[in-house]
C-alpha cells in the first residue's frame, strides 16, 4: 500500500488583505518579466496598439497565474522624465478572477495586454512603419500568503 503514505497535501489558502488582493498561497508570484514577445503593430482596424506580455514565476522560477494590479509606464527609450503625458499609463485590475482568465494565454503562458490610446510620438511611428524605441515599465501589486503587500516590476525596450 503505497499510495499515499508519506505525502504531503498542501492545503491551498485564499488570502483576502484590507484592499481585497486574493492571493494563493505557496504559488504566489514572486518574480516578474515584461516577456520579449511584447511589441506594436497596428490592429486590423488600422488602430496603432501595443501588445504586452507579462510573465509571473513563483518562488521555485515556475510560470504561475497572479491575482493583484497591473500598472503599464510608457516613455521614449531615450528619454528619462517621469510619467505623466496622456497615453502613457494604464492600469488594468487582474484582482477580478474572469477578468484576469481573459488576459491569460496558455500559448505563451504569458499575460496578454493589448492597450491601444498610444501616445502620438508612438502612434504616428507605427503607423509609419518604423515604431520610435519605447521603454515599457511594467509593475505588478499583488501580496504575500500572510497579507504582506509585495510590487513585481520590470522594464523592457521595444525596438
Amino acid at each position: 500500500m503505497l499510495g499515499c503514505q508519506g505525502s504531503i497535501i498542501f492545503q491551498e489558502q485564499v488570502v483576502r488583505t484590507d484592499d481585497l488582493l486574493a492571493v494563493p498561497g505557496p504559488f504566489r508570484p514572486s518574480a516578474m518579466r515584461v516577456h520579449p514577445l511584447t511589441h506594436t503593430e497596428l490592429r486590423v482596424d488600422g488602430e496603432p496598439v501595443m501588445v504586452l506580455h507579462v510573465e509571473l514565476k513563483d518562488p521555485w522560477g515556475d510560470t504561475v497565474k497572479g491575482v493583484g494590479q497591473v500598472q503599464v509606464q510608457l516613455r521614449k527609450a531615450t528619454e528619462t522624465s517621469t510619467i505623466g503625458d496622456p497615453g502613457t499609463r494604464w492600469d488594468i485590475d487582474l484582482r477580478d478572477i474572469e477578468t484576469n482568465v481573459s488576459y491569460f494565454d496558455s500559448a505563451t503562458r504569458t499575460y496578454r495586454i493589448v492597450l491601444g490610446g498610444l501616445p502620438g510620438w508612438l502612434d504616428q511611428s507605427v503607423r509609419d512603419g518604423s515604431p520610435d524605441a519605447s521603454r515599457v515599465r511594467v509593475l505588478f501589486r499583488t501580496a504575500k500568503a500572510d497579507g504582506e503587500p509585495v510590487v513585481l516590476q520590470d522594464e523592457f525596450v521595444m525596438r
